[in-house]
């Protein structure tokens, strides 16, 4: 079966899913007079090596509260993102793959960027932070999300009888000085919107706030303020159902000292010879440290009902970066790149009636769009736009049961550049359950996930085996169709 077809197949099993810890798993029921709440976390850099419930790693951060989350509900072992920010927004926001929106790299940098004021001083005694990284001469940013997409608010709107409110707080990164720039969130459906416009502040200790398309400055530290709003926030809804986008910078550089009370240390642990430059991982445990605390805050704000009644899903937005990469990651094969470590992220779900237990279905970060509206009661059928394709397939079935044999047959992520004129030379990767093909700077790569995770033996530069040169070739054939229907569409 084909994967298109194949994604109106999850909308169906999602219907018809069964019972799961004695109660019915139905999208959009109303419990207790209630309609669910949705609140999706988003962390910045984060591989699926950087927590301990994944157990990739040795040592890892302190992560009480996500922890708990994993194992509260259903974590997704073969989860892909793109293999950087902007792209796996676009990809969430609106269901759609990168090719046909033109999200293929960071935007709202360079040339798209828009009017930027200068932040307030940095306070005193804020830890040192490394400068930006300067743009190169030659750097072409994608352009931000078309306002032509259709957006997971925007399904909102089109069911105001749910009587839902939506909020997206903190890092957007899908703007551009065409499509709205600070405006931007708000055009594209969203009720609030407060944070930051572009993918990262230059220091997490004195940034430029955007709070519905007004700026200020402002000092504190960031994750801080984001949590403050996100709070506040909620707890304007009242009786009201909810959607929120939370999407906090950590561990995103400028890598950095976090606040004395906002990570499992004092700053008399900090050996004064590190530095965020010469021992990133240590600062990074910080900052996941740092996450895990503001996350802890939030859920703890929400009173026992209504976190009862809130699906909560956490995934991180691209593999770590080289600064912040642990073993067994390979640094050259981390965030930018198409390779396990760039892609593969923690995606974890709970919430009223979900399951324990693990996945390891093929799921894409496009999946969230169909599985909020879902969660939701939006009838996709009803409120999407009948001509545009959507690469979209709930994740309802696995958390009704982790057991759930794939209902993708393939994943697939990319990169490029310059918009839509970068797609056809780009790179792309596309795995099925064993076999991943990997186009890369235009030479072809193929692993074999299963004996080698971490992708240190190309099979392609020794003769294929019958079957492993029949799952390359379906590969390759799926991608090739895939791309094509999409080029097609865009000229």
């Amino acid at each position: 079966m084909k994967y298109v077809p194949r994604i109106w197949l999850g909308v169906l099993l999602c219907s018809i899913a069964g019972l799961t810890n004695g109660q019915n798993l139905l999208p959009g029921e109303v419990r207790g007079g209630q309609r669910p709440n949705i609140l999706l976390l988003i962390g910045d850099d984060m591989g699926n090596e950087t927590l301990s419930c994944y157990g990739w790693s040795e040592n890892p951060a302190k992560t009480p509260t996500l922890d708990e989350l994993c194992a509260s509900g259903v974590r997704f072992d073969n989860f892909w993102s793109q293999p950087i920010c902007s792209p796996t927004r676009a990809t969430m926001l609106t269901g759609r793959y990168g090719f046909r929106t033109g999200i293929g790299r960071p935007t709202g940098d360079g040339e798209t960027m828009g009017y930027f004021p200068d932040p307030p001083p940095k306070p005193a005694g804020a830890p040192n932070e490394p400068p930006r990284r300067q743009l190169p001469p030659n750097f072409s940013a994608s352009w931000g999300l078309p306002l032509t997409e259709f957006t997971l608010p925007m399904a909102f709107k089109v069911n105001q009888d749910l009587g839902y409110s939506t909020a997206a707080i903190g890092k957007w990164h899908l703007a551009d000085n065409r499509n709205g720039w600070q405006d931007h969130p708000n055009l594209v459906g969203f009720d609030h919107f407060s944070g930051l416009i572009r993918g990262f502040p230059d220091s997490f200790f004195t940034w430029n706030k955007v709070v519905n398309g007004e700026w200020s400055g402002k000092t504190g530290y960031t994750p801080d303020d984001k949590t403050d709003d996100a709070i506040e926030w909620i707890q304007q809804q009242g009786d009201k159902p909810w959607f929120l986008w939370m999407a906090y910078n950590l561990i995103h550089t400028p890598l950095h000292l976090p606040p004395e009370n906002r990570w499992h240390g004092d700053w008399s642990d900090v050996d004064p010879a590190t530095s965020p430059r010469t021992d990133g991982l240590a600062y990074a445990n910080m900052l996941l440290e740092s996450l895990d605390i503001e996350i802890e805050r939030l859920l703890d704000s929400m009173p026992d009902d209504v976190r009862d009644n809130t699906y909560i899903i956490f995934l991180g937005d691209n593999g770590s970066s080289r600064a912040s990469v642990r073993p067994p990651v390979d640094p050259g094969k981390a965030k930018g790149t198409l390779y396990q470590g760039g892609v593969n992220v923690p995606l974890f779900i709970t919430g009223p009636g979900v399951e324990k237990g693990s996945s390891d279905a093929l799921v894409n970060s496009t999946d969230l769009f169909m599985t909020v509206l879902e969660m939701a009661g939006i009838d996709p059928e009803h409120t999407l736009p009948r001509h545009v394709p959507v690469d979209s397939v709930s994740v309802m079935p696995y958390l009704a049961d982790p057991s759930t044999s794939s209902i993708r047959d393939y994943a697939y992520a990319d990169v490029f550049g310059e918009n839509f004129a970068g797609v056809e030379k780009g790179d792309f990767a596309i795995r099925g359950n064993r076999y991943k093909l990997y186009r890369r700077r235009g030479t072809f790569e193929f692993y074999d996930l299963s004996e080698d995770p971490f992708e240190s033996s190309n099979l392609l530069e020794e003769t294929l085996e019958a079957s492993a040169q029949e799952r390359h070739d379906w590969l390759l054939g799926m991608a090739t169709d895939l791309r094509a229907t999409g080029l097609t569409l865009q000229n």
